[in-house]
């Protein structure tokens, strides 16, 4: 009975998690938008966001650009496979 309760639990904070990420996520694409005037990102926005949410740089930047992450997988997985050096 307990390990039924447990997985419940278990599986309603995943949810909360999944929930509160895509608000961090929300929330960093809003923080790291381009300068309207420039094109180019706010100067210090990516390492100050994250101090903020302690994340690495690149989890950062792979959350606000989710084509980012897709790109690098896709050349790591080139280089994996002996192309592209």
């Amino acid at each position: 009975m307990s390990d039924v309760m447990g997985e419940r639990e278990l599986e309603e904070a995943v949810r909360a998690l999944r929930s509160a990420e895509d608000r961090v996520a929300d929330a960093l694409r809003a923080y790291l938008e381009r300068d309207p005037l420039t094109g180019r990102p706010v100067y210090g926005r990516i390492g100050r966001a994250a101090q903020i949410t302690g994340w690495g740089e690149q989890r950062v930047k792979e959350t606000a650009i989710p084509g980012l992450a897709e790109r690098r997988r896709a050349k790591r997985a080139g280089k994996e496979a002996g192309h592209g050096e």
